[in-house]
């Protein structure tokens, strides 16, 4: 898998996030463009797992008054050719969740508050100048950080996660 340049520039600052503020862990993950919304999405645990998360960032963003759209979006396939018809989660290109130590959701980027866009290199830039947000509840020195990054190599629905460390240092 080929990371393109905004993904690179995720995991940049990922190292200076993992090197300045208090994060346990790091995870990175890709999803893909679109999740499809069925009945199979259960029988499929890396699916399921991304349907629960994304499912989870809906009710925070209804808990803390923020809105997903238009970066997270439920949309409505049918194909005109079988008549078959199912719902899917578009997706952005990259995405940033914040977990406290009891896997409580703290923060989602991108999102939008009011009219401000916070954006995943804005809140990872606030989580590195500011290790002390107010603005979330929970234990700050336990915070997990999952990135989720999309079209590898633009493919469609390539799905798959892993557990990643960032290298130790960054070369300019």
């Amino acid at each position: 898998m080929k990371a393109g340049p905004t993904q690179k520039r995720a995991l940049e600052c990922l190292d200076d996030l993992k090197s300045s503020a208090p994060v346990e862990s790091i995870e990175v993950g890709v999803w893909g463009k679109e999740v499809e919304r069925t009945n199979r999405t259960t029988r499929i645990p890396q699916l399921e797992r991304i349907e629960t998360r994304l499912e989870a960032f809906e009710s925070w963003a209804a808990r803390t008054s923020r809105s997903l759209e238009p970066f997270f979006r439920n949309t409505s396939i049918e194909s005109t050719i079988t008549g078959e018809h199912y719902d899917v989660w578009r997706l952005p290109t990259i995405a940033l969740a914040e977990f406290g130590a009891d896997d409580e959701l703290l923060h989602v980027a991108p999102c939008r508050n009011g009219n401000e866009t916070v954006d995943v290199f804005d809140r990872i830039d606030t989580l590195v100048d500011d290790d002390t947000d107010a603005t979330l509840p929970g234990d700050e020195e336990n915070r997990t950080t999952e990135v989720i990054v999309d079209r590898p190599n633009d493919c469609t629905n390539r799905y798959g996660s892993g557990r990643i460390d960032p290298p130790p240092f960054r070369s300019d």
